[in-house]
């Protein structure tokens, strides 16, 4: 299938742990599939598109956050001590060096392949796909209100402008899905330090998962995935378009 000039990425999609790590893991298997962006990588992984998935559990190390340290707050470190669940991750605090170590093996290389496939295929537009919770989790920001199937965030329009919010929430809404920009989400590093509005423009997209799996279990719901996968590829088609 011919690949269009639009960049996909999947940050938070991998269950791996390094060995290393595991050791000092007070979170449970369960918890690491729960903080997982569970099926992303299935519903984002669309072959009209290039892709680029992360290599990491995002508990152990976050890609959509800068490079920089270690903090007690999950939502603006690379890597931390505390979930968006409000538990414990490690036994110990990871040092610096074992930090600095994971960015070198995992983060940079993320970046490094988006910045390169930017380049060399002349990417005219990125997608930074995620998932969400059904309401808040308890250690993280936001009121308990359930939220919209669809969060487009860019952060408060720098990463691109209202036209191209526009079209993509008006795609989501013909599905019949209920769309909000930047509620509760406005984007992260990976938007932010990729786009611009000037420059290559970019959303990151935040799915409900409660669309597309049992939170409790967090059992798929296979055809809800499929369903979800085939109207990324259609997105992804009609954002190429725009561009001819």
């Amino acid at each position: 299938m011919e690949k269009f000039p639009i960049l996909v990425s999947i940050p938070h999609s991998s269950l791996f742990v390094p060995k290393e790590i595991l050791s000092n893991l007070i979170a449970t298997q369960f918890d690491l599939r729960n903080m997982t962006d569970l099926y992303t990588d299935e519903i984002f992984s669309v072959t009209n598109a290039f892709t680029v998935f992360g290599e990491i559990n995002r508990l152990i190390l976050n890609l959509n956050r800068a490079p920089e340290g270690i903090k007690e707050d999950c939502q603006y470190s690379v890597s931390t001590t505390i979930g968006p669940d409000g538990k414990r991750i490690f036994k110990t605090m990871p040092t610096i060096e074992e930090v600095q170590e994971l960015i070198t093996r995992y983060h940079r290389p993320f970046h490094r392949k988006i910045e390169n496939l930017i380049k060399e295929k002349n990417i005219k537009f990125f997608l930074d796909g995620h998932s969400m919770w059904s309401t808040r989790p308890p250690n993280m920001y936001g009121n308990g209100d359930p939220r919209p199937d669809i969060c487009l965030g860019n952060l408060e329009y720098t990463t691109c402008g209202k036209t191209d919010t526009d079209f993509v929430r008006k795609f989501f809404e013909s599905k019949g899905y209920t769309v909000k920009v930047n509620d509760p989400y406005t984007g992260k590093y990976n938007i932010a330090y990729h786009c611009s509005h000037d420059g290559l423009r970019g959303l990151q997209i935040e799915i409900n998962r409660a669309i597309f799996m049992n939170e409790k279990t967090l059992e798929a719901y296979p055809e809800q995935i499929d369903k979800l996968h085939e109207e990324m590829t259609e997105l992804v088609e009609k954002l190429a378009k725009r561009f001819e």
